[in-house]
């Protein structure tokens, strides 16, 4: 997630491990790991992490922002497909939205 994120310039301002550490949110969603999911949101929101893309300036309803970072995520040789999961930008979308209803 970190390397997808990077391809918005607003991003540049977050550090490299609040990224990740969003990402670990996206991650858990695509495994299944609700109930990790919303332990992580709980402990970020106590600790000031990102827990939707709007806290790392990314509009989840700006379709062509959001298609740059599923397509640079979704690129061959990015750590996600180490991940046991079927991953299109379809799926990515949904999860991201998923991470975005358990931060409400």
């Amino acid at each position: 997630m970190h390397n997808g994120l990077t391809v918005l310039p607003q991003t540049d301002k977050f550090l490299h491990g609040t990224k990740v550490a969003y990402g670990i949110l996206v991650q858990s969603a695509l495994l299944g790991q609700d109930d990790v999911l919303a332990q992580l949101v709980q402990a970020y929101q106590r600790f000031n992490l990102p827990t939707t893309l709007a806290a790392l300036e990314v509009d989840i309803n700006n379709r062509a922002e959001l298609d740059r970072v599923i397509a640079h995520t979704l690129r061959p040789g990015e750590s996600i497909h180490y991940l046991p999961v079927t991953l299109t930008p379809e799926v990515l979308r949904a999860e991201f939205e998923k991470v975005e209803y358990f931060s409400r």
